[in-house]
């Protein structure tokens, strides 16, 4: 999700929103509904008119987060939007043009995921247009003491505090197993 903020922030997107969507996090009955959004009386409970996520993020970035957990009915729909930029909300016929960039991202490996039926083939090509690989923590111990003083200065930032790491404690957090 860092890597995917910053993108949008150093971009000429950067004044439009950023939403971040964690697929997996989705109950996947409702997923179509949040992603492209809903006309209300489209099903039981749709008492008012909801805008999806791609709505919401019109002009800025979408960031699928666990891209790999998103229902395959619904992976259909998302290589629509891409393929097109317009998409519908659930319960109409109205299509509504979309100008995202998205941005998605998974712990799977992308080929496995295909093979197993997981993931369709069309939509890793169509979503692979620029592979990122984020090596992980553990491969970039040089980062540790840069990201713990970053967490650090938020956390003195919103408790007013002026905590300080020991060079001892900066030394067992590199010494974990990341």
């Amino acid at each position: 999700e860092l890597a995917a903020q910053t993108i949008h922030d150093l971009s000429l997107r950067r004044k439009q929103p950023f939403l971040p969507v964690n697929c997996g996090a989705i109950s996947p009955n409702l997923i179509e509904s949040e992603m492209f959004g809903r006309e209300r009386g489209s099903f039981t409970g749709a008492d008012r008119q909801h805008k999806g996520y791609f709505e919401r993020a019109n002009g800025g970035t979408l960031f699928l987060d666990e891209i790999t957990e998103m229902p395959i009915e619904l992976q259909v729909k998302l290589l629509r939007v891409l393929e097109t930029g317009v998409f519908m909300r659930v319960g109409t016929n109205r299509e509504i043009d979309s100008d995202v960039r998205v941005i998605a991202a998974t712990n799977r490996n992308l080929l496995e995921a295909v093979s197993d039926g997981a993931f369709r083939e069309d939509l890793m090509y169509r979503l692979a247009v620029v592979p990122l690989q984020v090596p992980p923590l553990r491969d970039r111990d040089d980062d540790i003491e840069e990201l713990a003083l970053h967490f650090l200065a938020q956390f003195n930032a919103a408790h007013q505090t002026d905590k300080v790491f020991s060079r001892q404690s900066l030394a067992a957090l590199r010494s974990q197993p990341w």
